[in-house]
This record gives structure tokens, sequence and C-alpha cells, in this order.
């Protein structure tokens, strides 16, 4: 009788957790595709600088996994060896397409940029660290082949929002920790020279005591473990999954992106800044001041925060890549 009721206990936690998940996809998927005007009518970008720009969508770089392990490359066409900048997608690590930041993309390369916007395997079919694995795999192609795109190899960025700023803060973090290397037997052939991390998930402990509408962080932490929440404490890669933990001297010059009012990712941040702070590593970050700018207000450009934080965070991307003059 026991064996038969840890089995239907089993069987009802996965019924739950894959209500959960599909939970979360719907949402984020939704999002992205009601937010996809706005989020891609950059004010900065317009229809004849969009012609200037060389774009080669679809490049496959891990052949093992070639269904979603591609990558968009955007670039003004210029004699130049010129930086890079990796932009990783949101979406709740279940939802979110490449294409859902070519205004983006196409705005950094205006900006002198050679840039690689990449997709990367979504839960449930990829849970961590797979997907983290496949974003190494991106930025070690990228890398492999600085001369094929004239890229200076020792001046990447990377660049994320929501799901996608975890994976650039921990891609920060294998590329400036050993005991990250370690702890996830991931070693990278690249360096991360700056990180642009906009409303992400950075701390295990704030993500566990927050509250969300619909249970939706919880959603979130069981497609991204593929875990519950409840059963973190035996999670193989509870110690090893979160930036805030691996932030040393070493990581690499950081901009931040937040507002006090986020739905989703509310007290990362300051989580963030603070063992940033500590470690003495360079930064700076742009809170939201208006209560109406939620998570990641500033992919939709045209509020005044959005405004600011962009313009500060090309400012800090010029300053970390050119050794331009920061200027707030």
């Amino acid at each position: 009788m026991k064996d038969i009721y840890i089995k239907k206990e089993d069987r009802r936690r996965t019924a739950r957790n894959k209500r959960k998940i599909h939970q979360a996809k719907t949402l984020f998927r939704a999002v992205d595709v009601l937010c996809d005007n706005a989020q891609n009518r950059c004010p900065y970008v317009k229809k004849n600088d969009r012609k200037r720009i060389y774009t080669l969508r679809d490049i496959v770089y891990e052949r093992s996994h070639a269904d979603v392990c591609r990558l968009d490359y955007y670039r003004v066409p210029t004699d130049r060896i010129s930086p890079s900048v990796m932009i990783i997608h949101g979406g709740g690590f279940t939802a979110g397409d490449k294409k859902y930041r070519r205004a983006l993309s196409q705005w950094f390369a205006l900006n002198g940029f050679a840039v690689f916007c990449v997709n990367y395997g979504l839960a449930p079919e990829y849970v961590f660290p797979k997907s983290l694995e496949h974003l190494v795999a991106a930025g070690n192609y990228i890398a492999e082949n600085a001369d094929k795109y004239r890229i200076d190899k020792n001046r990447m960025l990377v660049c994320g929002d929501s799901a996608g700023a975890y994976f650039a803060a921990m891609l920060a973090a294998l590329s400036s920790s050993d005991k990250l290397r370690s702890a996830l037997g991931i070693v990278p052939e690249f360096e991360v020279h700056g990180a642009l991390l906009n409303c992400g998930v950075y701390d295990l402990g704030t993500a566990l005591s927050a509250k969300s509408p619909l249970d939706i962080i919880g959603s979130v932490i069981v497609s991204f473990a593929g875990v519950n929440a409840a059963d973190l404490d035996t999670y193989v890669y509870r110690d090893a999954c979160m930036a805030a933990d691996y932030v040393t001297s070493e990581y690499p010059k950081s901009f931040l992106i937040y507002s006090g009012a986020d739905m989703f990712c509310k007290g990362h941040t300051e989580v963030m800044l603070e063992k940033l702070a500590a470690c003495g590593v360079e930064h700076d970050s742009y809170k939201a001041k208006s209560k109406l700018s939620n998570h990641c207000f500033s992919l939709t450009w045209r509020s005044k925060d959005a405004v600011q934080a962009n313009t500060r965070m090309m400012n800090f991307a010029k300053y970390a890549a050119f050794g331009e003059k920061y200027c707030k």
C-alpha cells in the first residue's frame, strides 16, 4: 500500500509540475507576442539605419543541438576589428526567441558592435545547467571565429533581460570564478569583458522568499531546475546555480537595470549590487523612478525610465568595450 501511495503522489507531483511549466510557458509566450511591436520599434533605429546593417540569421553554433543552438549576427559593415556583444533573450526559461530582440541587436550594431543574438534550449526539454552549456558553446563559437567575424575576442560583452540576464550573469561568473567552473564542470574558452543585466534573477534566497500572482515564480523554478521549490534543499545544483554567490573581485564590469516594483525579480538586483560593491567590481545601475516601470521596462524604449536606462546602458557598454568616457 505504501508503494502505491508513493506512486500516486509521484504522478500527482508530475502532473502539477507539467501544469506549472505550461502556465509559465503560456504567460511568457503571450508577453513576447503582445509586446513584440513595442519592443521592436526602437526610436534609435530608423528605416534607413536598418538598411545599413548586415544580418545573417540562424547560424548553428552547436551542431549536437542544431535545432535550438542558433544565433543571428548583426553588423554595420566595416574593416575595423570590433568588440562584440552576445544578447540573450528572456522568457521565464520556457519561452522567448532571438527574433524578439532584433531591435536591441540592431541598436548595438549601429553603435559599433558585432552582435550575436542567441537562442538556447528551453524548459522543460532543457533544464539547468543544459541551457547554460548551450550559451557557453555560443561564446566559444564566437571566440573561435573571431577572425571570421573580425572581432576582438578580448572585448566581448554579454547582455540579457530577465532569464537572459540570469544567464548573462552566470556567463560572467563562469568567466571569472574557478570555483563555479569546478562546481559545474563547465570551462568557457572565452572571457567576458562586461555584463549588461536587465531585471534578472541572481539570488536563490530572494527567489524563494518572493511572492507572485498565480505562483509564477514557483512555475519558473520548476521550469528552470526541473524540481519544485520545496525540493531545492536536495537539488544537486543548489549551491552552484546563482551568480550572486560567485561574484569575486575578478567579475567583469557590470551595468544593471532594475525596478523596485518588479513583479518577478524584485530584490535580486539589490543583492547583486551589494556583492559587486563588496568585491570592488566596477559597476553602475539604473533603478526605475516610476512605479509604472515594471519588469524589463527598458525594452519598451519610449518611457522616461526606458530612455534613461538605455542611454546609460549604452554609454556603459561603450566605456567597457571601447574605453570611451562614461557619461551617466
